[in-house]
Order: C-alpha cells, then structure tokens, then sequence
C-alpha cells in the first residue's frame, strides 16, 4: 500500500528564520567566550541531596561521560559531595565515588523509586537545546563515480516531555547528493518519540517511535541486561518500520512491512576497554543471518570492526564513533547551541544487496551503556 499526502513541508519564510537564528547564534559567540566559563551551566536538572552526599544531574555536551563527571567534581567536591549520579533522559544510569579510584554503584528498584517520589520531574530543569549533526552516506560505485556520496547538516533538537520520554526533532539541509534521488529540499529531520527506562539496576530499555533514520517509520523496542561492573551483557530489539521520505512538495510513504528482530551477547575485556559482540536475527528485508563485532573504547573515540553473514550474502567493515568540535557554541541558563556530542558512522566492504541492514534511531542501549561501564571511567581515571 503506498500514500502521498501533498502538504507544505517547509515554506520559505521558515527556512530564513532557522537560518537566521543559527547565525546569529554563532555571531555571538566571541562575546560568550571571552566571559568567564560558569561550568555549571554545562549542566541540566542538578539535583543536590545533602543528607546522602549525592548529585544528581544531565549532562549533554560530552560524549564522555567522566569528562562531565571531573567538571562537575570540581565544583562541588569542596561542599562535601561524595556520590555523582548520571542522568539520562531524566533517569539514573548508576553511582559513582571517586577517591584513590572510582567505584561504580548500581542502583535498584528502590532507589529509583525513591528518586522519583523525591525528584518529581520538571522539564524546566532542561535548557533549549539545539545541535548540529552532519550526516555522511558514501559507498564506492562505478567507474564514472568512484565515490557515491550523500552529504546533510541537521538542526536538531529535544523536547523533555516526562521523566525518561522526550521527543527528538529537527530540520535537515542537505549539501551534497551524488548518493539517490532525493530532491535537495529543507525537510523535517528524523522525529520521533523515544521512552528511556531503567528497570532496576541491570535491566534497561529503549522504546521508540516515529520516523527514523535510514529513511524507515514505526515502532522499535531494545531491551538489555547490563550490570555496569560486570563484564557479560546480553540484549535484544525488534521493530516494524516501513519506507518513507520527503519529497519537494510532500511527505511519501509505504505500509509498515520491514520486521527486525535480532538479539546479541556482549563480553568485556575490561583492562583494553575491548567488547566483543556476536548478535544475529532477522535483519530489514527478511535478511537473516550473524554479525560479530570487535569494539575498542579510546577516551571519547570508538573504533570498531566487524563482519556478518546473512542469507544475502558476507561482509565486512569498520565504524567509529566520535565527538564533533568545537562543542558548545554558544550558552545561556535557558538556551545552548553546539555541536553534537556523537556523529557516528560505519562502511561497508560489500555493497547492494541489502546485507545485514538496519536503521538507526537516536542512540543504540548497548553503545549508551557501554559509555557507563565501571571499567571504562576507571581506566581514564587512573
């Protein structure tokens, strides 16, 4: 079943405006800098429990985690602060002390629940926060094109609705497409509603919905047992998604028929900060098969490597993933620009044949929590 809906997707007048903003934006930020940095306005819903010797807050400018953690020690240590608890989306990924080294605590049920019923939420505690994503599809052609390429600068940002729901929204301006036929229109970036949870201390999950990456709509559910000081994770996802895109004058979709259903088992060699990740399934398209991934965590870059196998044929290839500068751009109490925390890319040796494909939503919970990992902030700490 195919359906298109004619609409306005952005008018001129818009675009001007969003233009406008973001250079104004940048303009100011000679003045910004030239002031002395309140590191506390690098973060969100700060939370002070004196009685525990606790903080709790967000952070999103460092895709490390135990950068914003240090900074953050630096203001508060003096005031007696024992315990740092990292937010995401609102909800507590674990407790940390530092000292001589940094141990990790996780949290349980109860304690998450006495967060809540301590901490009502309140969207207010998060700033209006706006990021530039680039996005850069390539693959090798043909001899007239060595090199396909697909080049986009997005706009993005979130909206806290409740405690772990946000929506994520966007426009995207494209640059460069030398990759398909999409039209080089301003169009909506990926929106979608995305539920963080943390079940207790080991058991998370990640519901979605919307439209995706990759050019796929619908639902995805990611679940994972993870035990943040220990080296075994396993986890599963699915979803129902179905094609989509913008054209100049439009929005273009097709029925919901694209099922992925995968599960993985993860082993870490805590002393080289090394994951080893076998998951299989099925993949879009009704392509079943195995993937095996080697993942090494460097301070704030991820390398890693991987080959799959599926009914579709083998290959092979790299990713990485690592922070844009210059970061913040420009700060207030109430607004930020900057850069995005993560721009996250892989290649493929084979290309066609839809082999081991997927889409991509906002974050993957493994790749999140790996970030988390005791053995990761301990061996940058020492």
């Amino acid at each position: 079943m195919r359906k298109r809906i004619r609409t306005s997707v952005l008018n001129e007048p818009l675009v001007q405006g969003l233009f406008l903003l973001v250079g104004l934006l940048v303009w100011s930020t000679g003045e910004s800098r030239s002031q002395s940095v309140n590191k506390l306005l690098n973060f969100e819903n700060l939370t002070v429990d004196t009685a525990r010797h606790q903080i709790y807050y967000e952070q999103r400018l460092y895709r490390n985690p135990l950068i914003g953690l240090l900074e953050l020690a630096e203001e508060v240590v003096p005031q007696g602060i024992t315990t740092f608890v990292p937010l995401f989306q609102g909800v507590p990924i674990a407790g940390y002390q530092l000292g001589s080294g940094l141990r990790t605590t996780t949290l349980s049920g109860n304690d998450r629940q006495r967060f809540n019923r301590e901490h009502p939420f309140d969207g207010r505690a998060y700033k209006f926060d706006f990021r530039l994503q680039p996005e850069f599809i390539a693959q090798f052609g043909f001899r007239e094109q060595i090199v396909e390429s697909k080049t986009n600068l997005l706009l993005q940002s979130q909206l806290y609705i409740s405690r772990g729901l946000i929506l994520n929204w966007g426009v995207l301006f494209p640059i460069i497409n030398r990759l398909d036929n999409q039209a080089l229109n301003v169009r909506p970036a990926p929106t979608f509603l995305n539920q963080f949870l943390a079940l207790n201390g080991t058991n998370f999950m990640s519901l979605s919905a919307g439209l995706f990456y990759n050019d796929q709509y619908g639902v995805n559910v990611q679940y994972r047992h993870a035990d943040l000081t220990k080296r075994w994770s396993y986890g599963m996802e699915s979803g129902l998604t179905g094609f989509y895109f913008f054209p100049p004058n439009g929005f273009y979709y097709e029925t919901m028929k694209n099922v992925l259903l995968l599960a993985d088992v993860a082993y870490r060699i805590p002393g080289r900060d090394v994951t080893l990740k076998l998951s299989g399934g099925q993949y879009l398209y009704q392509d079943r098969g195995v993937r095996f991934d080697f993942i090494r965590q460097l301070g704030s870059v991820e390398v890693g490597f991987y080959v799959s196998k599926t009914g579709n044929g083998g290959s092979g290839g790299f990713n990485f993933a690592i922070p844009i500068a210059p970061g913040r751009i420009f700060q207030t109490r109430r607004l930020r620009l900057r850069t995005t925390e993560e721009f996250r890319w892989e290649y493929a040796y084979s290309r066609g044949y839809n082999m081991a494909t997927r889409y991509k939503v906002s974050y993957q919970l493994d790749a999140l929590l790996r970030q988390y990992h005791t053995s990761y902030l301990q061996n940058q700490y020492r």
